[in-house]
């Protein structure tokens, strides 16, 4: 999903939410459009709805801003405590490349953002522009409109998060955000939201690899996909979710190394997922499910939990010709068979 695009997104979601909360006064400012054309805005619950309004194609690139910013450079920093209350800044910021090494940190973001959060101009973390990040045993808490715990943007920006603490206590605040090819590995923490509208991941065109991770959120929203083609790692990790996939979004889930998976991944047509599981790893079922791809290594499929629900997959799809186009039974009394 291309920078653009999300601006769209968030800078009309956070005017709406902040003309509710707040009132006229406090209102975001919004884009100068012309009425001509009619754009479709994705809001970060997932909705989509028609407007004429219409966000200027040529707007001028991000500038983000950061209490401490590694632009271009390679930096590290133990023990530090950093924090920021001001509108529209990120705490960390490693952008242009920059490389940033971060451990025993304590990270802290308030200050409601008030010209959209799409690209993550309000986070605690951003990983932007090619940025790369190693957070270890950290802190990260923020409490405010938009205030993103952590956010990875663009291709060839990386964070990679171990023994991390990170808590969300606002609204519309992901803890975990990864969009436009931003990739994160997240290991033995825990991703904890409080606020309405707000997922433990948010995927957008991003790559998240969950390992020994645990996620809280008091919504009971652990995974939401806006756009794109995503991809979910669960490696060595158990989670129970039903995720919220927008129409136009794809999401690939990867299990490895004993991963169980449990719950929903779309019963209704076009099928928006593909499943990859190692022969340790477990999928169980919470409902029938339409999958693009199936690509399992335990080819007598024991290590699918049907519960009574079926899997249908695509068999047109190259990844299903395995299946040969013919239905299997499996544990617990439901089937895998070809959509027909």
């Amino acid at each position: 999903m291309d920078q653009t695009k999300w601006k769209r997104i968030f800078s009309i979601l956070a005017a709406v939410v902040l003309i509710i909360a707040f009132g006229c006064g406090k209102a975001a400012a919004s884009a100068n459009t012309p009425e001509e054309e009619t754009t479709e805005v994705v809001t970060i619950g997932g909705d989509t709805e028609e407007t004429t309004d219409e966000i200027d194609a040529d707007s001028e690139p991000t500038d983000y801003i950061g209490i401490y910013n590694v632009d271009e450079t390679t930096d590290e920093s133990e023990s530090g405590s950093y924090a920021s209350s001001t509108a529209d800044e990120n705490t960390i910021l490693v952008q242009n490349a920059g490389v940033l090494t971060m451990t025993s940190a304590d990270i802290n973001k308030t200050g409601d953002a008030e010209n959209g959060f799409s690209e993550g101009t309000n986070a605690a973390v951003a990983v932007v522009l090619q940025g790369q990040m190693q957070l270890l045993e950290s802190n990260v808490t923020t409490n405010a409109l938009g205030g993103f715990g952590l956010i990875v943007s663009g291709k060839g920006s990386l964070l990679s998060a171990s023994g991390t603490f990170v808590y969300t206590s606002g609204e519309s605040s992901p803890a975990l955000v990864a969009i436009d090819g931003g990739t994160v590995v997240f290991s033995g923490g825990t991703l904890s939201t409080e606020g309405e509208d707000s997922p433990c991941v948010l995927l957008g065109g991003g790559s998240v690899t969950l390992t020994g991770a645990t996620l809280s959120a008091a919504n009971g929203e652990f995974l939401r996909v806006l756009a794109g083609a995503n991809t979910l790692t669960l490696d060595g990790t158990s989670m129970t979710m039903n995720p919220i996939i927008d129409a136009n979004a794809t999401l690939l889930l990867n299990l490895l190394n004993g991963a169980v998976f449990t719950g929903e991944l779309g019963n209704e047509l076009p099928a928006k997922v593909s499943v990859t599981l190692d022969a340790t790893s477990t999928l169980s079922l919470a409902a029938d499910t339409y999958l693009t791809a199936l690509v399992n290594a335990d080819t007598t499929h024991q290590n699918i939990q049907s519960n009574g629900y079926s899997i249908y997959y695509d068999s047109n799809a190259p990844e299903n010709e395995y299946l040969g186009a013919q239905s299997y039974l499996l544990p617990g009394g439901g089937f895998l068979s070809p959509i027909i």
